[in-house]
C-alpha cells in the first residue's frame, strides 16, 4: 500500500486532521500516514507549495501527497489529483501543487469528480475530509488515477518566485518562515556564485540588512545566513528570531553576492 503524506494549515488544536486520518483509515485500514506539517500559515498557498516542492524527494516512491490549504473551499475551484514522476498528489486546484508538478517533465492530472467512488453529500466547508481524504486513500490502495475523474490539460499556476542569477550575485525571495523564525528562501546552493578561499559571500536581506554566512547555527553572530535543510539559503539569528526583525518577511527580497 502507498504512503499518504498530509500537509495542511489546520494546526493541531482542532479535530480536523484527526477526521481526515479517520476517513482515510476507514477506506484503507493499515494505511501509513505521515504528517508533513499542519502549521502552514493560514491560507498561505505559496508557502505550502514551496514546502511541498522542497520536501517531496525525501518521501518513499509512490507516496500520495495530500495538501489541504484551501481558502476557496466551497467555491467553483476544482479538486485535482495528479501523478508526476514517481509520486501522486491530491489538492485543491489553487496553485498549491504547481511548484512540485513543475519539477517533472511528464504529468497526468485529473479532476476529482467520480461521485460513485466518493462519499455522498460532501460538506461545503470540509472538502479535505469529504473529498480529498477519500481520493488519497483510494490512490493509496492502488486505484488508477483515471478512475477519479476526467483528465485535465491545465491546472492553476502561481506566479514564479523571483530568482535572478548573475555572475557575481543572485536575487531571490523569502518563501517560508519556520517555527524558529528562520527565513527560508528559494535560492538553492547551486544558484550561488562560485567562490574560493579569497572570496566570500554575503546576504542582503530586504532593504539592505547584511547577513554573513555561518558554518553552523551556533556560529551565527547577529543576522546570519546558512544553507537550510531544504538546501536553500536561510537567514537566522543564533537562538533568536530573525523573522521578528521584519514586518512582512514572506515575499521579501534576498540577495547573495560576492563580497
Amino acid at each position: 500500500m502507498r504512503t499518504v503524506a498530509l500537509l495542511t494549515d489546520f494546526g493541531d488544536s482542532d479535530s480536523f486532521v484527526g477526521m481526515m486520518k479517520g476517513t482515510m483509515l476507514k477506506i484503507a485500514p493499515g494505511l501509513t500516514i505521515i504528517d508533513m506539517t499542519h502549521h502552514i500559515e493560514s491560507f498561505n498557498i505559496r508557502s505550502a507549495a514551496f514546502i511541498l516542492e522542497r520536501s517531496l524527494i525525501h518521501y518513499p516512491a509512490e507516496s500520495v501527497f495530500t495538501v489541504v490549504v484551501d481558502p476557496g473551499v466551497g467555491s467553483e475551484r476544482k479538486i485535482i489529483a495528479a501523478r508526476a514522476g514517481e509520486y501522486f498528489f491530491v489538492a485543491p486546484d489553487n496553485g498549491v501543487l504547481c511548484y512540485a508538478l513543475q519539477r517533472f517533465n511528464e504529468r497526468l492530472i485529473v479532476s476529482v469528480e467520480n461521485n460513485e467512488l466518493l462519499p455522498p453529500d460532501p460538506s461545503t466547508t470540509f472538502h479535505g475530509r469529504d473529498i480529498m481524504a477519500p481520493a488519497a486513500a483510494l490512490l493509496a490502495t492502488g486505484l488508477e488515477l483515471d478512475k477519479l475523474g476526467p483528465r485535465l490539460n491545465s491546472y492553476c499556476v502561481l506566479p514564479i518566485p523571483n530568482l535572478l542569477k548573475r555572475e557575481n550575485h543572485v536575487i531571490g525571495e523569502i518563501m517560508y518562515v519556520d517555527k524558529f523564525g528562520n527565513m527560508i528562501s528559494n535560492i538553492t546552493k547551486d544558484d550561488l556564485p562560485p567562490v574560493d578561499e579569497n572570496r566570500k559571500l554575503k546576504c542582503i536581506v530586504g532593504d539592505g540588512n547584511i547577513a554573513a554566512f555561518a558554518e553552523s547555527y551556533s556560529a551565527g553572530k547577529g543576522l546570519s545566513a546558512i544553507i537550510s535543510g531544504f538546501e536553500t539559503v536561510e537567514v537566522f539569528i543564533n537562538q533568536g528570531n530573525a523573522a521578528a526583525q521584519f514586518s512582512n518577511p514572506v515575499g521579501m527580497p534576498l540577495a547573495v553576492e560576492i563580497e
